[in-house]
């Protein structure tokens, strides 16, 4: 019996992980569309480089925490250098936030590995803090990933496992019949396939419009900074999120790396522009944080874009408008700290639906004005 061939469209670190369990499963043909010359162009390539597993949304911490353990103790021969650094995550949060932040921050199903700190331990660990903080937790066994070593890892394991990457390849079309996949058009010709994995981060939304199996999915934009060098930044201070009216800070290069964690719908092609105005707001939180860092030049400023879904959860897995149409998109910020999870659910469910295999319970999202989406978070 011939080999399945599953085409994943999208070669950004959710694209990578999902090719690279599909491919290590010496089960199906992979072919990975990406339309740029590289997969790092826009989300992946533009990636604050945190990991941090406490979030509000239980599935989304499940994934977090599962993708930690793959980034602590990766399989033999995945990457020749570290894919993080352990420098600990505190998570703060003033009086304004606090008692939304007590909801999920202690709760096990959102929050796991976490301790405890007073303010002035917070500030003790990174002296620059102002005061304002009433509640924080340090989650020592988090921190900062090497972005592009694990991204390059998914890739070239993916290519040594027999995946074919086809770099400034648009996906143009798909062709179905009988409500069942049957192939994709792309700037480059045809590639028949019994699967699609859209993982076409900002895009993903509409690339199927003409078809019929678009979603409502947004794109939005967030700003980062990073100062210019400074003796007063220790390199091995933790990560500082400030939850509320957030903003964090981490170091980065000599300096820190800021962002006012700003939000501002825009198309996709408009993830990676930047707009000055931000800066204001960035030096607000700058003057409220960390003011002894008010005065220093910004050595690099850029944008990045995040994807959403209407109810705010990942759009994962199986789509019960067509057969053999799968997703790994809408993953708001968090596609880099759950990439190792994201690509083993997605791989899970086309490998179980080629071969029979027993597969976890899919969650359902019901997006308004939309047919039902199955997704696993």
């Amino acid at each position: 019996m011939p080999r399945p061939t599953v085409l994943v469209v999208g070669a950004g670190i959710a694209g990578a992980s999902t090719a690279w369990h599909l491919a290590r499963s010496g089960r199906v043909h992979v072919v990975v569309l990406e339309k740029e010359k590289s997969g790092d162009c826009h989300s992946t390539g533009r990636s604050a480089a945190i990991l941090r597993t406490a979030v509000e949304d239980a599935e989304t911490h499940d994934l977090a925490k599962k993708s930690l353990a793959f980034y602590q103790d990766p399989p033999r021969g995945f990457s020749e250098t570290p894919l993080y650094s352990a420098r600990g995550v505190i998570l703060a949060a003033d009086a304004t936030a606090d008692a939304d932040f007590q909801t999920w921050v202690n709760h096990p199903e959102t929050s796991v590995g976490g301790k405890a700190i007073s303010p002035q331990e917070a500030q003790a660990l990174v002296p620059p803090l102002a005061d304002g903080v009433t509640s924080a937790y340090l989650f020592p066994d988090e921190g900062t990933l090497d972005v592009s070593a694990v991204h390059q890892a998914f890739l070239m394991g993916a290519q040594k496992s027999g995946a074919k990457i086809h770099y400034e390849t648009a996906l143009t079309g798909i062709l179905s019949s009988d409500g069942v996949f049957r192939g994709a058009q792309s700037s480059h010709g045809f590639f028949p396939a019994e699967h699609l994995v859209v993982a076409a981060g900002g895009w993903a939304g509409t690339l199927l419009d003409e078809e019929g199996f678009g979603l409502p999915l947004v794109a939005k934009r967030r700003h980062l900074l990073v100062t210019e060098p400074s003796p007063q930044v220790n390199r091995n201070w933790p990560v500082v999120w400030i939850a509320g009216k957030e903003c964090y800070f981490r170091p980065e290069s000599g300096g820190l790396l800021i962002s006012a964690c700003d939000e501002a719908e825009v198309l996709p092609d408009q993830g990676s522009t930047v707009d000055s105005t931000v800066l204001d707001l960035l030096a607000q939180k700058v003057q409220r944080w960390i003011p002894d860092f008010s005065s220093l030049g910004a050595a690099h400023y850029w944008a990045g874009m995040r994807t959403f879904s209407p109810d705010g959860q990942f759009v994962l897995g199986p789509d019960e408008r067509l057969q053999g149409l799968h997703w790994a998109a809408a993953l708001g910020g968090h596609g880099v700290t759950c990439a190792p999870a994201i690509g083993q659910k997605v791989a899970a469910d086309i490998l179980a639906s080629c071969f029979d295999l027993e597969k976890p319970e899919p969650i359902k999202s019901h997006h308004e004005g939309q047919p039902v989406i199955e997704t696993e978070n």
